[in-house]
């Protein structure tokens, strides 16, 4: 993705807001690291206007521990010993966590890896850095950070959080902790699927679960792109709701006739990639409809099926599928890459990447908090707040 501006008349405050779009391969050279330099968004990325006073640790936390792979009925609040950084690492007083269907998908077992149990489920959050251990954590101390937890250790579902301090996002200080607490999982995600499309030239994209948080997010950044989409939900009343918000064509999978409408559309928007969050039989689907030499990128199994595939799409129509994880999109990028992205993606979280957060929940309630969240996902975000 490029330079992101809102659509909007600057004032004399907020001319260097941001410039036009820009290449998004120039994010590591000199000129967009001194343009970074002069930025005052990305002076505040490095410094913190708040006070880095960091009070006094206590000895035990409270924390959702998970004791077996089955789900909310696993879930109990306990008290744990607040954890020590190891090297390279910050301690983070959480002030939201956020619940995605991701973290829904591993309390079940059935995300893409497990962890030794007991453990704390979490995969984002944001908070207050307490605790450093190197010169960088240390550097960290006092800041507002988004966080994301990804590897062996316990999540953000806790009221302190163990994290690589190479995983923290220092916040703006317009972005509340509500909003970075959604910072990373679905506005990132958003601007890499859009990366993509950009990057293949595609002249128009296709994507499921378009109704969805992250699917809306994909939605208003391709209409400030101006990039054709083909938006595909599961029920009637999600059409008009998405036709609100800007999008062109908008097909519900439950209607009759769904197949020959998304080929038809495909045909006609030339649309050569697909952004898919369900699998099962949902990419053979869309490569059906699709033009020879297209591709199906998948990043969620909403369904929890495995994908299923002709070996016909893919050897006679030249066409494909491929994955994308967060983790190792962001593991790929240099650390001027990540501050240029936070910086674009922290710009759009009021509009094109917001989060409709629709309540906040302490720990003690978040069992029948995260039930109700998982009935009606569409609804709104919920938070954890510890």
């Amino acid at each position: 993705m490029r330079v992101y501006r809102e659509k909007k008349t600057l004032g004399a405050s907020e001319r260097n807001e941001g410039q036009d779009f820009v290449d998004h391969r120039s994010q590591d050279n000199p000129q967009r690291l001194h343009a970074a330099i002069v930025d005052p968004d990305a002076i505040a990325l490095f410094v913190n206007a708040f006070s880095k006073g960091v009070p006094d640790l206590p000895a035990m936390m409270r924390a959702l521990k998970l004791s077996a792979y089955d789900g909310l009925e696993a879930l109990r609040l306990v008290e744990k010993p607040v954890p020590e950084p190891k090297a390279g690492q910050v301690l983070i007083k959480v002030e939201a966590a956020a619940v995605n269907p991701s973290d829904l998908m591993f309390i079940r077992g059935r995300y893409g890896f497990t962890k030794p149990l007991p453990t704390v489920p979490g995969f984002e959050a944001s908070g207050r850095v307490v605790a450093g251990n190197g010169r960088y954590p240390r550097w960290l101390v006092g800041r507002r950070v988004a966080c994301g937890v990804q590897g062996g250790e316990d999540g953000t579902w806790a009221e302190y959080v163990l994290v690589d301090a190479k995983g923290c996002i220092p916040l703006l200080p317009r972005v509340s902790f509500e909003q970075g607490a959604s910072l990373l999982v679905n506005p990132f995600t958003a601007w890499a699927l859009l990366e993509q499309a950009e990057r293949g030239r595609h002249r128009a994209v296709v994507q499921t679960a378009a109704a969805s948080a992250l699917g809306q997010m994909v939605l208003r950044l391709a209409v400030r792109a101006e990039l054709p989409m083909i938006h595909i939900v599961r029920r009637a009343e999600q059409v008009e709701a998405l036709r609100a918000l800007g999008a062109a064509v908008v097909l519900d999978s439950s209607a009759p006739g769904f197949n020959k409408a998304l080929a038809r559309h495909c045909n006609d928007l030339a649309a050569t990639l697909a952004l898919d969050a369900v699998a099962g039989d949902t990419p053979a689907r869309l490569l059906r409809a699709m033009p020879p030499k297209s591709k199906v990128v998948v990043y969620g199994a909403l369904s929890e099926q495995e994908v299923k595939l002709s070996p016909g799409e893919l050897i006679f129509r030249d066409q494909g599928v491929e994955g994308f994880w967060l983790s190792s999109y962001l593991g790929s990028l240099s650390l001027p890459g990540l501050l240029y992205r936070a910086l674009q993606v922290q710009r759009a979280l009021a509009t094109d990447l917001q989060t409709k957060v629709r309540s906040r929940i302490p720990l003690e309630e978040a069992v029948a908090g995260i039930r109700d969240y998982q009935e009606r996902m569409t609804s709104g975000k919920i938070l954890l707040t510890p």
